[in-house]
């Protein structure tokens, strides 16, 4: 696999100004093509990013971005890679780019899963009535090590790269022009923050709401994705958090009985990386097996544990009294904070004391929501250039 074009262009690809009407109609077309396929139904992702790509989503989102004392140009050639455990993640970095009316080459990894394929197909379906949307949208699979994107990187004006430490790392030994700009994407662990008293008072239907938004956020992806939990932090004392856990838990287990979202595969690997957890942790860790997920106890979020924890179903699990207690643990690594139960006034008090680590502070369900702001980068910002004009 040296380099496949997998949606060859029909024209020759150029820049266009941004937020052009044409490749909204691009975004409303694709959209109706995700929402219509009925394998569509097999995959949440698709189902998610088939309502973000709605002109009626992107104008409104983008508005903002088309107003001030400057001129928006596009920033040039900018190349994606893209990662392999979100499948449809390329998208949306790609379609903000294409927006800014950049011209885009995205790497899509071959271990890349079956939504990947629906998408590809759909993508090129559009082909012929998009060609110049398409010519700027373009789709290859090579190796790291192809002449081609060697070639490539030599020319673009920006690239982004989402992955692993290592896997950016790698990618990074390709020298790209001086003038070009980088974003990058590495390894992330989210958190999810619970208030044990309002679980503990939430009527049936609230529960369940929680339960059904948790159950999103996490295990869409089998908590691959950068913004699923891998820590549950409970709010409130010892007794509280107890009694919360005991609600909760079996009704989690219960949906994902239903669902069955984790393969035989991740499950042992859950299970595994618990017992790998506790045999290198310094703490006491305490594990608990229910059924399809596994729980782990622990008196503080060590470093470790961001490289070690692999998701799948595994989920850590810190009682605190205090938001205070968890600013220590914050690192860089730190990027969503899911938030039910627990009171925005002192939410945002403390959010204040935290310099460390959290990009993003959503409520429950929203962890796979998409925005032009990521790990703290406006992308449409990094997508464009300012000109100024004092005449």
């Amino acid at each position: 696999m040296s380099w496949t074009i997998l949606n060859p262009p029909s024209t020759k690809t150029e820049l266009q100004q941004s937020f052009a009407e044409q490749d909204f109609a691009y975004c409303q077309a694709l959209s109706e093509a995700l929402l219509k396929a009925p394998q569509s139904r097999d995959f949440p992702d698709l189902i998610a990013l088939g309502f973000w790509l709605r002109q009626a989503n992107l104008k409104p989102l983008l508005a903002p971005y088309q107003q001030g004392p400057f001129i928006r140009q596009p920033l040039g050639l900018v190349f994606h890679s893209a990662p392999a455990n979100v499948d449809s993640l390329f998208v949306y970095s790609g379609i903000l780019s294409l927006l800014c009316g950049n011209k885009n080459v995205i790497r899509l990894s071959s271990r890349s899963g079956g939504s990947t394929a629906i998408l590809i197909e759909k993508i090129r379906s559009l082909a012929a009535q998009f060609p110049q949307q398409n010519a700027r949208f373009q789709l290859v699979q090579c190796d790291y090590n192809s002449p081609e994107l060697k070639s490539l990187i030599n020319t673009v004006d920006g690239r982004v790269l989402w992955g692993s430490d290592q896997a950016i790392q790698a990618q990074r030994q390709l020298v790209m022009p001086a003038h070009a700009r980088e974003l990058s994407f590495g390894h992330k662990f989210s958190l999810c923050l619970v208030g044990a008293e309002q679980v503990l008072a939430a009527d049936d239907t609230e529960f369940q709401q929680l339960v059904q938004l948790f159950y999103r956020d996490q295990l869409t992806f089998a908590q691959q994705g950068c913004s699923s939990a891998k820590a549950v932090l409970w709010l409130g004392d010892a007794a509280q958090v107890q009694q919360a856990q005991q609600r909760f838990w079996p009704a989690l287990t219960e949906l994902i009985q239903q669902k069955q979202p984790l393969n035989a595969s991740e499950q042992y690997q859950a299970l595994a990386t618990a017992q790998q957890l506790i045999m290198s942790s310094e703490q006491q860790l305490m594990l608990t097996q229910q059924q399809s997920i596994s729980r782990v106890a622990v008196s503080s979020l060590e470093p470790a544990f961001i490289q070690q924890h692999q998701g799948c179903g595994l989920f850590l699990e810190l009682q605190l009294e205090d938001l205070q207690q968890l600013n220590p643990m914050l690192t860089q690594a730190h990027q969503t904070l899911t938030v039910w139960g627990v009171d925005s006034t002192a939410l945002k008090s403390w959010l204040t004391s935290v310099y460390t680590g959290l990009d993003r502070v959503m409520p429950v369900g929203q962890a796979l929501s998409f925005s032009p702001d990521w790990d703290g980068v406006n992308l449409i910002e990094q997508f464009s250039r300012k000109v100024t004009c004092t005449f």
